[in-house]
């Protein structure tokens, strides 16, 4: 690839990331630039600036908030809030690390994209720092005095922020060690800032520090993902780089020296008054490892971390907790910056123990280095790291945004190493090959063992230190106070109320106009394309999702429910409780859990119920048992799911009773810390079939079965077995079972083995097809709990009075969310949320979370109606609208989850097309669309379904409110 105004210097197919990288140079000023193109939709901008710290004032955290805070062509005050509203985005924020500082964007729309690269470039090299100082007093630190008399006190953002975070312990601890073991580079100043150095830094000084290193000849860009990469860099260049020259800048990373023998070091952190000073000290043993430009070392002693302390029986941990060292011995592997640091750390520990801790720590590796490790803790540990870097599942982070963060651990140190760590393939071979050889053992004796660049670092706690703090900073702001003359003194009350004047003053409506806003044009008006492919495998149906997985398959065996009789549905969810939690023909759970580790990335069972057609009071259930597996393990992970399924002693008395009690304590927490979802499911069941299954098998009503079983345990358990065994049977039958696989690879051959193989274990008998018969009732309940706040739900639906689902639903949902409930009651109500949903069996609900209020709430719930029904609002208003529901519809999924949505779909029976006519109504939404909803929302509510959880003495007050009190027991 040629690209004009820049010098490709290497190019790269990265088949791991299933792209091909450039590494580039600006031809003027030498920027460096890091290119990854590929399929990936979600597209994602960074640029980075090398920024070493010489001090503790905190300077690159502080320059990372205030560049943010208005530039030249974007002068608001807060693009940053303003860039969220109207945008498309799936990241956006800024992060300093102890040498670096990076402002990363991420957005699946085109346009969007273009507009936050363009608002975070103009921040970085044009940032309206240089004639605002109320920024750096605003996000750095100021004197803050409102009256002649009151004492002078610092304030600011970052020196907020940093109090806090010196505040812990183990932060404490953490910046110790890293000072400790590199105390002459610049690792041994802190660029978060030290609350006692943060206000020795001057506007001067910030702004001398974004002069020197907020040059393009000291940036590195990175553009990632399936976009125009021509058009994008000359944009980059002809707005951006072009208007600077090469300048020399001295940002280079120094390397530590290595000591000549250890050193040990005690540093004293706060306690609280309450807490005793006897165990509660920190013992750390700390190492630099190598250095960041030796990929396999850093893939390795990952793998001998997790060898070492977290897998269960770790040597080193059980040694210490073994020995009454510590209950709590942790690591800290900190491999972001040029020299690596490794930490084994015990917590609760007495000071005096300090020789011992050490001692017993090099016993343990003496022991290690001499007898090795045992080969299948290393096997395990290489799969867990080879397994979640194939993956790539980084939840609500985009992949490309953590592609590019790796990237900085070799690229900011070696120019020419910007690839090192997008690729891990080879590596992992060359560490295969290596277990059962001393290769690991070595490095624990060179790195751990005979290593001099070694500190003890022992964190003593001090009762009272934070008083004694306060009081000196007290002590020295008062003597600054008297030495200022009373026309000084006027002179920083007068700067306080303008900082305050400043702060309370919004933008105005031509700087708010000066930020890009999608508008409906920008947005692309296809919908998500389902990806099915049916087939069969020894007569069993397979769903195929064609989806790039990078060597994973992800494959579940789904066995509908929709004729098991409804009595034995509690005991298919018992039996999923059960599931991996107790033996099988072959392993004891405690080996059979080792069995998955070292096979797979993990194997779930769960329940699902779902409505399926536009049809009122359609329905679907069943019972899933998942994997993901490398593709090269698929037939063992399905074996283990066969041994799972169908040899489990699910009849184990004594575990039977143990994971019942379990359960039932982690489902009373899950109803109450989660009332809005339990309370909304809750109303659902009084007239859904779909959410009255879903109780019976999740919610309170199953809840109420475990506790039943649990009290009457000993004379119920002959009847249990009975019935567990009845519900097995009742649905591991051929005709109920399909199976999903995601992935692109052909595993036809494993999956049709795996599914010969399980015949012998379902049960062929149709005749005994059952249809499931239910009595809906409008309970209308509120639980008393000793909760002090509310969750309210209030639910119905519109199928049934002969409306039908449109897409432009999506869009009153946010208009709910944010608008209407959102202000009624959560603003002036106090509630800490509120939501609503509708689906396509017409189901909808109102619910509140952690609400003061009960029959207030209600009252808003009722009032939505005519809320609707005159509904109105600006053009921009209902764009702004709009791009939140197509945002929502647009949220970039794993591969995992993209194959589940698409399997969702086949089960549901939804279609390409029903698909698009759902977008193209959210897209055609206006403001007549929205009040044409108002009689789908006085549907849902005329069903006048309710059910509440919360204060007893609330509930018992509003009792009219429900037809039935109870108590959750």
């Amino acid at each position: 690839m040629e690209v004009k105004n820049y010098t490709v210097l290497k190019q790269e197919t990265i088949k791991e990331l299933n792209g091909i990288a450039y590494l580039m140079q600006h031809d003027r000023t030498k920027a460096r630039v890091l290119v990854i193109g590929n399929d990936d939709k979600n597209k994602v901008f960074n640029i980075g600036f090398r920024t070493p710290p010489t001090d503790d004032t905190g300077v690159p955290h502080i320059t990372e908030h205030s560049v943010l805070c208005g530039s030249r062509k974007f002068p608001v005050k807060d693009p940053f809030v303003e860039l969220a509203k109207g945008s498309l985005n799936t990241f956006l924020n800024a992060m300093t690390y102890p040498d670096k500082t990076v402002y990363p964007v991420a957005s699946v729309n085109e346009k969007d994209f273009h507009n936050l690269m363009d608002v975070y470039l103009d921040a970085v090299f044009y940032p309206n720092t240089y004639t605002n100082d109320k920024i750096l007093k605003q996000e750095g630190w100021h004197y803050h005095l409102e009256t002649e008399e009151d004492d002078i006190t610092y304030n600011g953002v970052v020196y907020n922020e940093m109090k806090g975070a010196y505040s812990s312990a183990e932060q404490q601890l953490m910046q110790a060690i890293q000072k400790s073991l590199l105390p002459d580079t610049t690792y041994g100043c802190d660029s978060g800032g030290d609350p006692k150095e943060i206000p020795n830094l001057t506007y001067e000084a910030f702004l001398d520090f974004h002069k020197k290193y907020y040059h393009p000849s000291n940036s590195y860009i990175y553009l990632y993902g399936d976009m125009d990469i021509e058009k994008e860099l000359a944009f980059i260049d002809e707005e951006y780089l072009s208007a600077f020259d090469y300048l020399e800048v001295d940002s280079g990373i120094h390397t530590q020296k290595p000591f000549d023998q250890p050193k040990e070091i005690t540093v004293n952190y706060p306690l609280a008054d309450a807490e005793e000073e006897e165990e509660n000290t920190y013992l750390s043993y700390n190492v630099v490892v190598g250095n960041s430009l030796d990929r396999t070392l850093n893939l390795a002693f990952m793998m001998l971390d997790y060898a070492l302390i977290d897998v269960p029986g770790a040597p080193i941990k059980k040694a210490l907790v073994d020995a009454g060292i510590s209950n709590d011995v942790f690591s800290s592997y900190d491999d972001g910056i040029l020299q690596p640091v490794y930490s084994i750390i015990a917590k609760g520990c007495k000071q005096t123990d300090k020789e011992r801790f050490v001692e017993i720590v090099e016993k343990t590796l003496q022991d290690l280095v001499q007898n090795g490790f045992e080969k299948k803790v290393l096997e395990a540990a290489l799969n867990h790291f080879e397994f979640k870097l194939k993956e790539a599942n980084y939840g609500r982070f985009p992949k490309g945004l953590m592609y590019g963060l790796s990237a900085f651990t070799s690229w900011l140190y070696d120019d020419q190493e910007a690839f090192m760590y997008l690729k891990y393939d080879d590596n992992f071979a060359y560490l295969k090959e290596q277990i059962g050889t001393d290769y690991y053992e070595q490095i624990l004796k060179q790195y751990l063992l005979t290593n001099n660049h070694k500190t003890i670092v022992t964190g003593v706690p001090q009762r009272g230190l934070n008083r004694q703090n306060e009081a000196e900073l007290a002590q020295k702001l008062k003597e600054y106070k008297d030495s200022l003359s009373k026309e000084q003194v006027q002179a920083l009350i007068e700067q306080t109320e303008e900082l305050a004047r400043y702060q309370s003053e919004p933008s105005s409506q031509k700087e708010l106009a000066s930020i890009p806003l999608l508008q409906l044009s920008d947005i692309d008006s296809k919908a998500f394309h389902i990806k099915n492919r049916e087939w069969k495998a020894a007569g069993i149906p397979v769903v195929s999702h064609d989806i790039f997985t990078n060597g994973i398959a992800y494959i579940g065996y789904y066995f509908m429910l929709d004729h098991v009789p409804v009595a034995l549905l509690p005991y298919v969810s018992l039996l999923t409780a059960l599931y991996k939690e107790v033996d099988t023909d072959r392993h004891s759970y405690g080996d059979l859990a080792n069995e998955i580790d070292l096979k797979t990335g993990g194997v779930g069972v769960q329940l699902s119920a779902f409505g399926v057609k536009k049809e009122y009071g359609d329905y679907k259930i069943c019972l899933g048992i998942k994997t993901k597996v490398l593709e090269e393990n698929v037939a063992d992970a399905l074996a283990l799911m066969e041994e799972i399924l169908f040899t489990s002693h699910v009849t184990d008395k004594k575990r039977m009773k143990e994971v019942l009690a379990e359960m039932i304590s982690q489902m009373k927490m899950a109803i109450t810390e989660n009332g809005h979802t339990a309370m909304a499911n809750r109303a659902l069941s009084y007239f859904s079939k779909g959410a009255y299954l879903k109780e019976l098998m999740e919610g309170i009503t199953f809840y109420e079965f475990a506790n039943a079983l649990y009290k009457n345990f000993d004379d119920s358990y002959e009847k249990i077995c009975e019935n567990l065994k009845a519900a097995l049977n009742a649905f591991a039958k051929p005709q109920n079972l399909i199976v999903s696989y995601t992935g692109m690879k052909d595993l036809n051959e494993p999956i049709t083995n795996a599914m010969d193989s399980i015949q012998k274990y379902l049960n062929d008998d149709s005749t005994d097809v059952v249809e499931q018969s239910m009595e809906l009732e409008v309970r209308n309940e509120g639980f008393k709990t000793a909760s002090k706040v509310q969750y309210a739900a209030q639910a119905g639906n519109f199928l049934e009075r002969g409306f039908h689902y449109t897409g432009a639903l999506n869009v009153l949902q946010i208009i709910f969310s944010y608008d209407y409930l959102w202000i009624n009651v959560r603003v002036k109500g106090g509630a800490y949320g509120c939501m609503c949903s509708f689906n396509r069996i017409g189901d909808g609900y109102f619910t509140s979370y952690r609400d003061p209020n009960l029959g207030r709430t209600y009252d808003v719930y009722k009032d939505a109606v005519t809320y609707v029904r005159e509904f109105d609002a600006s053009d921009r208003d209902m764009v702004k609208y709009i791009i939140g529901a197509i945002a929502k519809l647009d949220a970039p999924m794993t591969p995992s989850a993209e194959g589940a949505y698409d399997f969702i779909c086949y089960l549901s029976g939804i279609t390409d097309e029903q698909l698009q006519q759902d977008r193209d109504e959210v897209l055609r939404a206006d403001v007549a669309a929205i009040r044409e909803l108002a009689p789908y929302v006085e549907a849902i509510l005329s069903k006048q379904c309710v059910a509440a959880l919360g204060d007893e003495e609330v509930i018992e007050k509003e009792a009219e409110l429900f037809k039935e009190v109870k108590s959750l027991i």
